[in-house]
């Protein structure tokens, strides 16, 4: 029987968080600072330091379509300490497009959806286009150019599922790759390219200047930022929805008590008003799904759309 002492120092540990240690814990984002992803991973980090967890760090390691990051997360050592926030493209479309990946799919584990966004259509507004059919068929006439983060980017997988959804042939949309979501926007914004299927936040404020045009959004519902601008299924294209989540994962292993623990944490730092502002203005949504429902639903998209394409990279 155990003596009153140990009940005591028991309950102790029970009652201890399973972050609550002197070692830093850790946020690894596998995009660059400056974005959604990163400022809600900071929103995550300076909640859990409020509450009392300890330092935590935000670590960036972009590149590779997320892949360096992801592949560091996924090698943690999985003691609680090292989660990941990712899009939930690293395991939804990065094991379709990369013949290796740097990690196994099955090595991370998701832990909450931090949130959804759509993206929307933008052309410059010298494009005669001013309605996603005639987009369609302005493309089905002659090449038409378009600009994405990268080869696999949201951007990317989204014209590339409307070409199909359309019957589009693969000539009638020309992909122009850049170094991010931000070069993107610019070179549509300059003319350099005249359309893009973008993240929704970096539009709102350049449409309503005039200085780009919004055509649909990918969503199955208007957005608050754009609410003028209809759906892709509203334009005449059925079954078409796209969102992209910001997941946050831990290595696989990691103990369920760190897990929950994580997913409290991330639930109340994004649930305070201030939190909801700054998320409403990077065009997130609250979560409709969990993480694993959310990420079952994309894989099987984005696995039909890479194959289909037959997009690759090594």
């Amino acid at each position: 029987m155990l003596s009153r002492r140990c009940l005591a120092l028991a309950a102790m540990t029970l009652a201890t968080p399973a972050l609550a240690q002197s070692d830093p814990l850790r946020i690894i984002v596998n995009f660059p600072p400056g974005g959604a992803l990163d400022g809600t991973a900071r929103l995550i980090a300076e909640h859990a330091m409020r509450a009392g967890r300890g330092t935590v760090v935000v670590e960036n390691r972009p590149g590779a379509g997320g892949n360096i990051g992801a592949a560091a997360a996924a090698r943690a050592r999985p003691d609680g300490r090292t989660v990941l926030a990712a899009l939930d493209t690293s395991v939804t479309v990065n094991p379709h497009l990369y013949r290796n990946l740097g990690y196994e799919v099955q090595a991370l584990a998701p832990v909450a959806n931090l949130g959804s966004f759509a993206l929307v259509l933008l052309v410059h507004p010298t494009h005669p286009a001013k309605t996603l059919p005639a987009f369609l068929a302005a493309a089905r006439r002659e090449p038409l150019f378009y600009s994405s983060g990268s080869v696999g980017s949201p951007g990317h997988l989204a014209m590339e599922h409307l070409r199909q959804l359309t019957g589009l042939p693969p000539v009638a949309l020309e992909h122009v790759p850049q170094r991010g979501n931000a070069e993107a926007l610019t070179a549509i914004v300059s003319g350099q390219v005249p359309a893009g299927f973008l993240a929704l936040g970096g539009g709102p404020q350049l449409v309503a200047s005039g200085r780009l045009r919004a055509l649909a959004v990918s969503g199955a519902a208007r957005h608050p930022l754009l609410p003028d601008v209809p759906t892709v299924i509203e334009s005449g294209v059925p079954g078409f929805e796209v969102r992209i989540a910001n997941i946050l994962f831990a290595p696989s292993g990691t103990p369920e008590a760190a897990m929950q623990e994580w997913s409290a944490l991330a639930r109340d730092a994004l649930a305070t008003e201030a939190a909801k502002q700054r998320l409403a203005g990077w065009g997130i949504d609250a979560p409709e799904a969990t993480a694993a429902a959310f990420i079952a639903a994309n894989d099987a998209r984005w696995g039909r759309v890479v194959r289909e394409s037959g997009m690759r990279l090594d």
